[in-house]
């Protein structure tokens, strides 16, 4: 066959002069903070569907301080027909870029729950700071106006977002910069979070506390990303973008069960923006749902339990997964009888044993309801019924081949896979609420086109919504769920960000399951493979008994925290770099017991040493051996340090 035309295609260069419109991709885009203070302390993040940053061993400078991630964004020119003809850099135009961040937590409404939920019908939100009135209140929005940029490679005091204030105080959100070839890079703030008035973290005796700590801030925001493109001396109308500067990811190489992404595309089907597949692929559709439960092994004991490497349900198992991509009749029991494991879309009873082991929105308050645990959504749901009904293609890859590198993809590829990428990384829910955003983005109302952001006009006031806000006006027509102003996404988060880290943890029904269910481990852990034990693990000279009963060890991923939850979440408030990384590492290549990668908890260097186990080694030593009672003894695998302070934790997180 003659591919000469289509060589000949690919590797001509695109007419600009067909070039009608440009648009900004990703269409969101996620930085996340970091504590790195050097000049190079950030990495860029994901533009595939890759192991998150992609790099092993980026997630800390030199120093052992977290770097930031940086959302970087592309410009792509479409003719008139609403294809891709190139993208355009510094070498082929005159691009401006312009972003606005914000943030506007302090002055927002505190978070009790998701408002979209039936059980949120009587809920009534008040103001966060409440003792705040009038024009003062607008000393709690941290915004510092746009910045604009321009050129190749630059960066410096011009672009930063560093003129903002808090109660009187400068809180920098981040900065601008530009790469080699003139693409915008946006860079969240240093993880910085505090009361300037000394106000508790989190106070037991005021009723909310949790999640709305008061007269505090952090240095998360988002908001609008626009640029100005002059291409053969003609201006381009441009489509707008979004950003979020969220807080880090501590396991930024595993993927979540639902992603962010997910969460939109089911939005926009709802809506009628996108269509649902024709054609339920096992590969693109079903492996996913299935391999996620997998991945969580690495930061989750119970997870490791059913389907980590070699376990009963082990999703990555090559002879369990020709079964499973099977379209005859074959292993069609098998195949329901996976299905009929998950919870159901239209779920109405509470239980916590279906799958995925994951919490939902309603969790936390002194109910047994549906919602308590997350549920297959309604499109995912579809798709793996057609799945039971053999009603799918079998296109499994036993080996995958792999991933071209993000500029080795058609250029008509790169714009759907940069709006995919920046989200696939990202949790949706458990909305309580949340890691990167919330409950407001599955509600299409605050969109104009599928994963463009609905913006404030500039000039226009930022709408009040009264001393409370309750479900209707929350949900109406002239509520908060339509254009944005910068920080209008953020704003519906915990305050600080660090409470959350700590506090959602996993196993919070001592009496079930000392590990299950849990929030999002893929962002925050809860059980690790440690550094130390990993060493041993690919050490094949020990034993092979040995090497197994370490891999299927985890520690517990906060050891390295004090007690009380306010101590913990303060130390890190004072650092974060104290908490440990999980990132890829090679593990044993054609082991039936050891995977080829294994997804490690590293420490800081200079913290390691005296971080070997938050329990002495004499209880951790006595704990391994059952010497304790049975409820104790649990806790203590779980990672709890006595029934106490797992009984403080659930009085604090539960409403």
């Amino acid at each position: 066959m003659d591919n000469s035309n289509t060589t000949r295609e690919e590797t001509s260069a695109p007419d600009l002069g067909t070039i009608v419109r440009a648009v900004i991709h990703p269409g969101i885009g996620i930085a996340r903070l970091g504590s790195s203070l050097e000049a190079d302390g950030f990495f860029i993040g994901p533009e595939t569907l890759e192991l998150g940053s992609g790099v092993l061993g980026d997630a800390r400078d030199d120093t052992g301080a977290l770097m930031r991630q940086a959302a970087r964004f592309r410009i792509y020119g479409y003719d008139a027909n609403d294809r891709v003809v190139a993208e355009l850099t510094a070498a082929q135009a005159q691009i401006d870029w312009q972003v606005h961040l914000a943030n506007r937590k302090a002055q927002w409404y505190r978070f009790e729950m998701a408002m979209d939920l039936p059980e949120a019908g009587d809920l009534e939100m008040k103001l966060r700071n409440d003792h705040i009135a009038g024009a003062e209140r607008e000393a709690l929005v941290i915004d510092p106006g746009a910045r604009s940029i321009s050129g190749k490679n630059r960066s410096g005091q011009d672009y930063q977002f560093d003129t903002g204030q808090f109660m009187g105080g400068k809180v920098p959100l981040g900065e601008l910069r530009t790469d080699s070839d003139g693409r915008l890079l946006v860079l969240g703030g240093f993880a910085q979070s505090a009361s300037p008035t000394g106000k508790l973290i989190y106070d037991k005796d005021e009723q909310g506390s949790f999640a709305n700590a008061s007269e505090w801030f952090d240095d998360t925001s988002d908001g609008p990303v626009s640029a100005t493109v002059v291409l053969n001396g003609k201006s381009l109308p441009v489509e707008p973008a979004w950003v979020v500067a969220a807080q880090p990811s501590f396991a930024p190489h595993v993927v979540g069960w639902r992603t962010l992404y997910d969460l939109l595309v089911d939005t926009y089907i709802d809506c009628g923006w996108m269509q649902p597949v024709e054609t339920v692929s096992f590969q693109r559709d079903v492996l996913p749902v299935l391999q996620r439960l997998s991945g969580l092994q690495w930061v989750n004991k119970g997870f490791a339990s059913l389907y980590g490497y070699g376990a009963p349900m082990d999703f990555t198992n090559r002879k369990l997964l020709a079964k499973l991509s099977l379209t005859d009749e074959t292993y069609s029991h098998l195949r329901r009888t996976v299905f009929n494991a998950f919870r159901a879309a239209d779920n109405s009873v509470h239980e916590q044993r279906t799958w995925p082991w994951l919490y939902g929105d309603t969790f936390g308050g002194d109910e047994d309801l549906p919602g308590n645990h997350l549920a297959l959504s309604a499109g995912r749901s579809s798709i793996l019924k057609r799945w039971v009904a053999g009603d799918f293609i079998n296109d499994w890859q036993a080996e995958p081949a792999p991933v071209a590198s993000f500029d080795r993809l058609p250029v008509a590829m790169q714009p759907a896979m940069l709006d995919q990428a920046a989200l696939h990384f990202c949790v949706a829910d458990a909305f309580h609420p949340g890691i990167e955003l919330s409950w407001p983005m599955r509600h299409a109302s605050i969109y104009r086109a599928p994963f463009r952001i609905k913006a404030l006009p500039d000039g226009q006031p930022v709408p009040e919504y009264g001393l409370v806000l309750d479900q209707k006006k929350a949900l109406s027509a002239e509520g908060p769920l339509h254009a944005q102003p910068p920080g209008g996404l953020s704003r519906w988060m915990a305050l600080p960000w660090q409470v959350d880290a700590v506090g959602c943890r996993s196993g919070y029904d001592k009496d079930y399951d000392p590990y299950l269910p849990t929030f999002w481990p893929a962002q925050v852990p809860n059980q690790v493979l440690s550094e130390a034990d990993y060493n041993l693990v690919i050490d094949e000279s020990l034993p092979r008994e040995q090497r197994l009963a370490l891999f299927n060890k985890r520690a517990h991923w906060g050891r390295q925290l004090p007690k009380r939850f306010i101590d913990q979440a303060m130390t890190v408030v004072a650092d974060v770099g104290v908490l440990g990384v999980v990132e890829a590492r090679p593990g044993i290549v054609d082991d039936e017991d050891f995977p080829a990668v294994m997804h490690v908890e590293i420490e800081r260097r200079s913290a390691a040493s005296a971080a070997s186990g938050r329990l002495p080694v004499a209880i951790s030593a006595a704990a391994a051996q059952g010497a304790f009672g049975d409820e104790l003894q649990s806790l203590i695998l779980a990672g709890w340090d006595s029934v106490e302070q797992y009984e403080e934790f659930c009085r604090i997180f539960k409403r």
